[in-house]
């Protein structure tokens, strides 16, 4: 397909060559039209370029903060369920039911069993989405991210940084900058 400004040079000719002025001016005219009006369309695709980037990035900010608050319930869920391994009640229902239960069930028990306690410790732990915790003992160099916990991190942190960096320049940085970017990141948007 042709350029449209070669395009318009080549219409401009053909209008010189016209054999009346008259004729000239109005082939000029129509012409001077049409080169304002691609030019108007250009910026708008331009803008609506810049509208679909803007869109694409609140999306997937969007998905960051569900799959966020995803992984939450369900390391809350999964440490409540190893805080409460004795609980005999209802497990086959609606999970927030069932984790509901689980509280009932916990504090109407005296005792703290230390067990349970590191048993819902580890669980936190080695959730695949790292809580507070985790990028904490990252941070201060006291453990490392599990494989699930470094995917998921490395994707938030490419959110996080605006797609400016690549996967490869992210894990370069290291894991303790890795969980201080996501950690800052967790406290601002608490705030």
């Amino acid at each position: 397909m042709n350029d449209p400004r070669t395009l318009l040079d080549t219409l401009r000719k053909c209008a010189l060559d016209a054999p009346s002025m008259q004729a000239r001016e109005a082939w000029l005219g129509q012409i001077e039209v049409l080169a304002k009006t691609l030019d108007t369309q250009a910026a708008r695709i331009e803008r609506l370029g810049q509208d679909v980037e803007a869109a694409e990035h609140a999306r997937d900010t969007a998905s960051l903060a569900r799959m966020r608050v995803v992984g939450q319930l369900s390391t809350l869920q999964k440490t409540l369920a190893a805080a409460t391994p004795e609980f005999q009640g209802d497990t086959d229902n609606d999970p927030q039911h069932v984790a509901l239960r689980r509280i009932e069930w916990l504090t109407s028990r005296t005792g703290v069993d230390p067990a349970a306690a590191e048993a819902a410790k580890e669980a936190e732990m080695e959730a695949p989405m790292p809580g507070q915790a985790v990028l904490e003992a990252v941070i201060a160099g006291q453990r490392h991210f599990t494989k699930p916990q470094l995917e998921f991190s490395v994707s938030e942190a490419i959110v996080l940084t605006g797609w400016e960096m690549t996967p490869v320049e992210i894990m370069a940085k290291g894991e303790p900058w890795l969980a201080e970017l996501i950690l800052k990141n967790h406290v601002a948007s608490a705030e």
